[in-house]
């Protein structure tokens, strides 16, 4: 959007579509801080990917550097050096209309940011939100560890999968009051739950970054001293080892313990990670996933992160455990706990009480 307040819809009609600065590219910015040939969008097994073409000001995907190739999503926002742009499917009428690289046409896309923005700002007001519960078992016994306490929406009409606010919330710059609040309106219902299990808490990493984590944490154990609880950090915020090594000195002050989350998910943060053992480490689902029949390479990679983790003395916990298979091979790698539908899909706690299955009908559940 211009500064006139129009929209510039940039439609995509071939591919591979390259941006950059030089003249006769399927995209023309004629910016300085655009390179001569910046990057570019493809097709690979289906998807709509992007790569950078070694840009001298760097391509960015939703606000992060754009290393290698990526796949995009309608939703997906990227930045040539400066330059902001939105992924999104065009209907087809408009499509057959349009001809050339550019066009400015009128569209609904603002109003319906800002109706949605006003939606969730809506929801969080009323704390419109609702939690499910999935346990963490022992893969040998399978006693009860904790539950991962997991947050919805709850209010008609606005989305109820977290993945849905977090990218509506992360638009309008509310990442970190959903966060909380997704938190905070579950304390009441963990106290209520038989025998006081162990919760584990999740958190948005810009929390880390704007210094609130350990005020709202503060705050929660003033009012609920009664929950057992264990905070669920992703491995992406674990960047400043001595960051986190202040952060669990606070933790344990307040009796509460540290979860690095989705461990390999992305850049396995080795140092940080012998820096500062956390009490649990949670290995993501992608490298879990049919590790029965997994390539020798990929199961040595898993047995070898699971043994730096035991050597450092750190509990591991494996994510979206789905068969016998699977769990036996984390069993035999050292793994004590596991989480994901072998053991219960995520349930209300009213499910929990009568022992019910909840899980198909919560298909956003992991």
């Amino acid at each position: 959007m211009d500064e006139s307040g129009r929209l510039y819809r940039v439609p995509i009609h071939s591919l591979p579509f390259r941006v950059g600065r030089e003249a006769g590219l399927e995209l023309t910015l004629p910016l300085q801080v655009v390179s001569f040939r910046h990057a570019e969008l493809y097709e690979h097994e289906g998807r709509l990917m992007a790569r950078d073409l070694g840009s001298t000001n760097g391509t960015f995907l939703n606000q992060e550097p754009l290393t290698g190739e990526s796949p995009l999503d309608e939703g997906d926002i990227l930045h040539f050096a400066t330059l902001e742009f939105r992924i999104g499917l065009m209907e087809a009428e408009s499509s057959d209309s349009l001809i050339g690289s550019t066009a400015i046409i009128s569209s609904k896309m603002p109003q319906l940011v800002v109706e949605k923005a006003e939606r969730l700002r809506v929801l969080l007001d009323q704390a419109a939100v609702k939690h499910v519960y999935q346990p963490i078992v022992g893969l040998s016994k399978r006693e009860l560890l904790g539950y991962e306490v997991l947050g919805r929406g709850d209010h008609e009409g606005r989305p109820t999968a977290p993945y849905e606010l977090f990218d509506l919330a992360t638009v309008i710059g509310v990442e970190v009051e959903l966060s909380e609040l997704l938190r905070q309106h579950s304390f009441p219902e963990c106290v209520s739950f038989l025998g006081g299990p162990r919760f584990f808490f999740n958190t948005h990493p810009r929390e880390l970054r704007e210094d609130r984590l350990l005020g709202s944490l503060e705050k929660a154990r003033s009012e609920f001293p009664q929950i057992r609880m264990a905070i669920e950090i992703h491995e992406a915020a674990v960047t400043d080892s001595k960051m986190v090594q202040r952060l669990m000195a606070e933790l344990q002050r307040l009796d509460i313990l540290l979860v690095y989350d989705d461990f390999g998910a992305g850049q396995a943060r080795l140092l940080e990670l012998a820096d500062v053992p956390p009490d649990f480490l949670k290995f993501d689902r992608s490298l879990i996933e049919d590790i029965d029949g997994a390539p020798p390479a990929r199961r040595r990679l898993l047995s070898s992160l699971a043994e730096l983790a035991l050597d450092l003395g750190i509990d591991l916990i494996a994510e979206g455990v789905e068969t016998e298979e699977e769990a036996r091979v984390c069993r035999g790698m050292g793994f004590a706990y596991g989480q994901g539908y072998l053991f219960s899909h995520p349930q209300s706690i009213d499910q929990l009480a009568h022992g019910a299955d909840a899980g198909r009908s919560d298909p956003t559940s992991e």
